[in-house]
């Protein structure tokens, strides 16, 4: 907040000012006197994706090129002509996203703003400044949004234009063969008697990994570096292997098995998050930057705040979202059904 830009000495002394700008003793004789906030889990798409920030503030669309070798080449035997000689070429395409504004804002009327100082100068004012926390929550919807569109994508209208992004999630990535992508289900029985992990031996739940783990590296061209998972399903790797062996999978798999650079949590991978509305997904990736990024042409800013005649304030925060660049779906597998 720009307290320049309205006189607070019309009614406040310099005191009042300075107990504004700090902790006060008040503060700390009304500890009790704080806010709390639901806890959240951290965004995955930070921890999961490179963000890539190359691009130009003002793009409007973003993408890579791609091609494929064709040709191949000929072993010639004495007196070959020139018309044995194989020739090569390639042909190839352009990915493209479009970049969308991610926004949300902040809103301080002057009669809040006085009331904040007014309780302050009397100790009974929050020790977290409102300012600094609206702020906060304004952030927190962006990388919410981000995480989202990034996973499972969104399709909207926008004032007159409608937008559709892509998330990680989506069916243009995966198909049952592993052609591209490979989305497969994982519970094992019948449809009428699935088994999930919360009724499978930990020999079976490794099964399910290690078919995952194959299909990512099944070429030797991509690591299966990053495993995610729901919590529930995460929280029963940390059972033991069996009623002789006192190894929790989590053991197991640090140390005795498939080696994951990373191992993590997130309610995204859950039914109620991941868009799918019935399956629980796990997911091994190789989330190497050639494979996967995310693109962000500006990261998260707060523009200029503006005033009305009355000193009210408003303040946009932005953030400029090109959605995620997957190079090589086949670097990916997803089990539902867990």
């Amino acid at each position: 907040m720009n307290i320049e830009k309205y006189n607070y000495n019309r009614h406040f002394s310099a005191d009042a000012m300075f107990e504004f700008s700090l902790f006060t003793p008040y503060d700390f004789l009304q500890i009790e006197n704080v806010l709390y906030s639901a806890r959240e889990e951290e965004m995955l798409a930070r921890k999961l994706f490179k963000i890539n920030t190359s691009y130009a503030p003002y793009a409007k669309e973003v993408g890579y090129d791609f091609y494929t070798r064709e040709g191949s080449a000929a072993i010639l035997a004495s007196g070959a002509s020139a018309k044995d000689v194989p020739f090569v070429s390639e042909h190839g395409g352009r990915v493209t996203n479009l970049v969308f504004d991610i926004a949300s804002g902040i809103r301080y009327t002057r009669k809040e703003r006085d009331a904040i100082m007014a309780k302050r100068s009397l100790g009974k004012g929050p020790a977290i400044d409102l300012d600094t926390l609206r702020v906060s929550t304004a952030r927190r919807f962006i990388l919410e949004t981000e995480n989202k569109c990034a996973f499972v994508g969104s399709k909207g209208t926008s004032g007159n234009q409608t937008y559709a992004i892509t998330g990680l999630f989506d069916s243009s990535f995966y198909d049952s063969t592993g052609n591209i992508g490979k989305r497969e289900q994982v519970a094992a029985g019948v449809t009428s008697s699935q088994r999930t992990w919360a009724l499978k031996y930990a020999t079976e739940i490794l099964t399910d990994l290690l078919t995952g783990l194959k299909y990512v590296e099944k070429d030797g061209l991509f690591k299966a570096r990053v495993l995610v998972l729901p919590p529930a399903q995460y929280a029963l790797l940390k059972q033991p292997y069996s009623t002789l062996n006192p190894m929790t999978l989590l053991d197991w798999l640090n140390t005795q098995g498939m080696y994951f650079e990373e191992i993590l949590p997130s309610r995204l991978m859950r039914h109620d998050y991941n868009g799918d509305g019935t399956n629980d997904y796990f997911m091994i990736i190789d989330n190497d930057p050639e494979v996967i990024q995310m693109v962000l042409t500006y990261d998260i800013t707060m523009l200029n705040p503006v005033y009305d005649l009355i000193m009210d304030m408003e303040q946009a925060v932005m953030e400029g979202f090109g959605g995620i660049l997957f190079r090589h779906p086949t670097a990916a597998y997803i089990g539902y059904g867990i």
